[in-house]
């Protein structure tokens, strides 16, 4: 996914792990929000010394939430202006909700067509699946 964060700014080019929206018709309830999934605390810190990543996700979608396996991080690490979700003996709970951040960039046919779109799939990922 490419997008720019604000008029006059650079491209920012990011891949959410996950991302959803609600399956509405108007834009006022759609909703969008970016999950990104961490198992690994060396991952989750080369995440955070890159705000553009996470402010990316922000302006793409206007929530991004951090999906964190136990016990890699604090909740205070995560910027605040993040959710958290933590994985607490294999169920996930929320720690702290994203705040919303505004509008988000891509309109409502995009996200539409993002969430109906059949992922590509390599030769090769077909080949590890099997």
């Amino acid at each position: 996914m490419t997008l720019v964060s604000k008029p006059g700014e650079e491209w920012q080019y990011s891949k959410p792990d996950v991302f959803s929206i609600r399956k509405t018709t108007s834009e006022k309830y759609l909703e969008p929000i970016i999950h990104e999934v961490k198992v690994r605390r060396a991952d989750l810190l080369s995440d955070l010394k890159k705000p553009k990543k996470y402010l990316g996700y922000l302006a793409a979608a206007g929530q991004c939430v951090y999906v964190l396996a136990e016990g890699i991080a604090k909740t205070e690490e995560i910027p605040e202006c993040c959710g958290v979700m933590v994985e607490e003996r294999h169920r996930l709970e929320m720690v702290r909700a994203a705040p919303r951040a505004g509008p988000f960039v891509p309109g409502i046919s995009t996200w539409m067509s993002l969430a109906k779109a059949t992922p590509h799939r390599s030769e090769r990922s077909w080949a590890k699946m099997l």
